[in-house]
């Protein structure tokens, strides 16, 4: 071919030679069960290749050769399949698989390309391409919402069931869960997750098409998804399968785990919902160990079945149509009768209806590292939702907000500090927000744009004091703005997504 692979490939340390190149490519792209390269060339040999993006080469002098510049997975991809012998030693036992697609590849011998002998415009046209967004200039790729609105087809289960699966490879890397996770159907998983009680159990969190486990049940989890892989979707197929499958599994994974109440700040039929980021409902855990109060004031075994019938009487309580909602089936899944738990049909699930336009806290769902902070920051998004669905009787719940937000950054900077084993004291708060967040955000903000992260760089650059707002909040001595507290919290979203995530 006349297209030579680029030796100082910026994927890797500079290189001698082009098999030199093609191996550090390879390596590169390495995949637990494959390899980059090769799906790479499946996609070529079937579709082509990308029309949107041209390959830019430029000559190289005295020859007449192509060095590339950009389109090197490419070139490597088309190389190797239809030329074998060139797969290095380490990497001879994906032969077969490039082979196979030799004659496929022999209408991509020829590719169209930018030739272009200028280095500094070289340079801009791999910017472009790599640099990242730069303000706009670059190419801005889609965020996770937009993805899913491309891919989900029509098709909620299957984009919740997608999103489940990139949250697990992002948030626990390819370990046992998301390996778990990946190889079972997106319809199958779909299906399981469709259900708010198997949620509720397995701690999954729902918003729309989007779906990410919270942690706490790796063990649990990993057992219901490994049954699902083994027995495929008869172990899942209506709602009481689906539950039958996980109250199976928490039996023998977590047979003393605490038990759930679900308690209510308002009438109840509005918020039974999903138990999720896109519910109203909130899932209490009261350990075994401690004692809760009845509306009386009279000291309960959090454990005792009268106490959880308390419970569920006390929120029934004027509200006849409770229970219809509570019996009605969960969510449509293709393909499936709807039938309640008591056999009958017709019933509707009554959701949650948000009476505010406002904003909500943190701009997005977060996942701190800590149990603690965890903890912490699924209180707040819960106790916000509750006042977004009723802002002007809820007024008195801001003030709670703004200590709870300082309550969570002081906790984050304590679990941080432990990870480290350093104990600060009451000082921990102080130097984490100077010492480990300020420089972790001004690099955010110097890659990011300024002009895409305002507050933060008025944080940085001292024009707006964080812990001195902080502090008035604490101790009431400043009214609580909604719109500034929603602001501070979406700096404390990128403090924990950059430091403790």
């Amino acid at each position: 071919m006349d297209l030579v692979i680029d030796e100082e490939n910026p994927r890797f340390e500079a290189v001698s030679t082009e098999d030199d190149a093609i191996y550090s490519i390879l390596v590169d792209q390495r995949l637990g069960n494959g390899n980059k390269i090769l799906n790479l060339a499946r996609d070529i040999a079937e579709h082509g290749l990308n029309a949107s993006e041209l390959l830019v080469v430029s000559p190289k002098e005295g020859t007449r050769t192509y060095l590339v510049r950009e389109g090197n997975r490419r070139v490597t991809a088309i190389k190797l399949s239809l030329n074998s012998a060139r797969i290095p030693e380490d990497f001879r036992k994906l032969a077969p698989q490039f082979e196979e697609l030799a004659p496929a590849m022999q209408a991509h011998r020829c590719i169209e390309c930018c030739v272009c002998d200028d280095e500094q415009e070289i340079r801009r046209l791999l910017l472009l391409r790599h640099g990242g967004e730069n303000n706009g200039i670059g190419t801005v790729k889609w965020n996770s919402t937009q993805t899913t609105r491309f891919n989900e087809e029509a098709n909620p289960q299957t984009a919740r069931a997608l999103s489940f699966v990139k949250h697990l490879q992002r948030d626990y890397g390819q370990g046992d869960l998301f390996i778990a996770a990946a190889v079972i159907p997106p319809t199958n998983l779909g299906r399981l997750i469709t259900t708010p009680e198997v949620r509720e159990m397995l701690s999954i969190d729902v918003a729309a098409s989007d779906a990410r486990y919270r942690g706490g049940h790796d063990d649990l989890l990993l057992d219901v998804l490994s049954t699902l892989k083994d027995k495929g979707v008869g172990a899942i197929y209506d709602k009481r399968a689906r539950m039958r499958l996980v109250e199976e599994a928490a039996e023998r994974i977590e047979p003393d785990g605490a038990r759930q109440v679900r308690l209510s700040l308002g009438t109840p039929d509005e918020y039974e919902g999903e138990g999720s980021l896109g519910g109203s409902g909130c899932n209490v855990v009261i350990p075994g160990t401690e004692r809760a109060h009845t509306s009386a004031g009279v000291p309960v075994d959090a454990t005792s079945l009268d106490f959880q019938h308390a419970t569920r009487m006390q929120a029934t309580a004027g509200a006849p149509e409770y229970q219809q909602a509570r019996d009605a089936p969960d969510e449509s899944v293709a393909g499936e009768e709807q039938t309640d738990t008591a056999g009958t049909s017709g019933a509707t699930r009554r959701k949650p209806v948000s009476h505010s336009h406002e904003k909500k806290m943190f701009g997005h769902a977060l996942r701190p590292k800590g149990c603690r902070s965890n903890d912490l920051y699924r209180g707040i998004d819960w106790i916000d939702e509750q006042y977004l669905k009723h802002s002007g009787e809820l007024v008195h719940l801001l003030p709670i907000l703004a200590f709870s937000l300082r309550l969570l950054m002081e906790t984050v900077a304590r679990e941080y500090f432990e990870s480290k084993g350093e104990d600060y004291g009451d000082k921990a708060l102080t130097n984490f927000l100077k010492g480990v967040a300020k420089p972790a955000i001004s690099a955010k903000v110097d890659t990011a744009g300024r002009n895409n992260m305002v507050l933060a760089s008025e944080w940085i650059d001292g024009k707006f004091n964080f812990e001195a707002l902080f502090a008035k909040w604490a101790h009431g001595t400043l009214a609580v703005d909604r719109s500034a507290l929603v602001r501070q919290s979406e700096l404390v979203a990128l403090i924990i997504d950059e430091v403790w995530t």
